[in-house]
């Protein structure tokens, strides 16, 4: 069974992370430029300035430079920093930055600086002009002011991307902007996932080791509900909610998919959850949507919180898979507005009175074919 991968958001984040630094680096270039134009004005310098050139240059070099610093922070070190603290990853990007641009420079100018002399004298003479021409850009102070410029600006932009993580994809943003801080109603679809059999679980290994695979279960679930371009709503105990707006959730299937993504996952790394805990952690599920309000709430410590029946419904749809003996439950409000494919069918289980609902759901699981 093959999914997609790496969704459209990941990819966002680099086009931002790119035109972020090309603007700082534009900025920090035009404030230098006209402060060595007043030096001329003022005839403390002398000679000629030109300004579209290096800016056409420092452009180019900041687009490339931006996108392949964003491309190498979300997509290949974004999944490992995940699963460090705060402090390695900030930290960590800085000095390969540095280690890296080190390495790019001394073996950059020194080829350049080998083609250009090896035209104008003999080989041996040319590799020690070359080798005296790179300590002394070393040596300059610009040098290394532009080194550690960039490795701040790296370091932070992990942190930024860590924060992000810490709040859910987008909320940041969200705060940022206000977007919340007036409540609003929107529709969402939940889904409720509660690991099976989590009370023996947790009462044979102790809380230490079940917090331990509460973390890495936790871990790996998080790239497949990041594929389906879902949001991780909380973390309940042994219970995680995820949510997605109408449009994503809907789209290629990611509200019921995101279930399978995750049971694959799990089911790839049985052995060695069987290896270190002694079980093979599975999910029961349930999935509706509806409408909620949505709003900032706290003061010291905010969040962005929903707040609706539709909640309620779908943790009493999720409660029902034990008395359906089924892994996954969902309302057929949501089943008939997705389109499954052939490789999946739906068993409808008929209406249901859910615990503290007046009116009876119609509820339906889905399995593969």
């Amino acid at each position: 069974m093959k999914f997609e991968t790496k969704p459209r958001r990941e990819f966002r984040k680099v086009i931002i992370i790119a035109i972020s630094w090309t603007l700082l680096t534009l900025f920090s270039f035009i404030s230098q430029y006209f402060f060595i134009y007043d030096l001329i004005e003022l005839n403390k310098l002398s000679g000629i300035y030109e300004f579209w050139p290096d800016f056409t240059g420092i452009l180019i070099l900041g687009l490339f430079g931006g996108f392949v610093g964003g491309y190498l922070l979300v997509f290949k070190m974004g999944t490992r920093y995940r699963q460090k603290s705060f402090t390695f990853g900030i930290l960590h990007s800085g000095f390969l930055f540095i280690v890296t641009y080190l390495f790019l420079a001394v073996v950059g100018l020194f080829i350049m600086d080998l083609i250009y002399f090896v035209l104008q004298m003999n080989f041996s003479s040319a590799v020690t002009k070359s080798i005296d021409n790179v300590l002394f850009n070393m040596k300059s102070p610009t040098f290394f002011i532009t080194m550690c410029v960039w490795a701040f600006l790296i370091s932070g932009t992990q942190f930024i991307l860590q924060v992000n993580d810490k709040f859910g994809p987008g909320v940041l943003w969200k705060f940022i902007t206000g977007r919340y801080y007036h409540p609003r109603e929107e529709d969402k679809i939940f889904m409720f996932l509660d690991l099976k059999s989590s009370t023996p679980i947790a009462e044979k290994m102790g809380s230490k080791k079940y917090f331990e695979l509460l973390k890495d279960i936790y871990r790996d679930i998080t790239e497949p509900i990041i594929n389906s371009l879902g949001d991780i709503y909380q973390y309940v105990g042994d219970e995680v909610v995820v949510s997605w707006s109408v449009e994503n959730g809907l789209a290629k299937n990611n509200c019921l998919l995101c279930y399978f993504r995750i049971e694959q996952v799990l089911e790839k790394r049985k052995e060695i959850y069987l290896n270190k805990y002694g079980i093979h952690p599975s999910f029961k599920a349930g999935i509706h949507l509806g409408e909620v309000t949505v709003g900032e709430i706290g003061v010291i410590k905010k969040d962005i919180v929903f707040s609706g029946d539709v909640l309620n419904t779908t943790s009493r749809i999720q409660n029902e898979c034990n008395n359906q003996k089924v892994k996954i439950l969902i309302s057929s409000q949501l089943l008939q507005r997705l389109q499954l494919n052939g490789e999946y069918e739906k068993v409808p289980l008929g209406e249901i009175q859910l615990k503290g609902k007046q009116e009876r759901v119609a509820i339906n699981t889905v399995r593969r074919i």
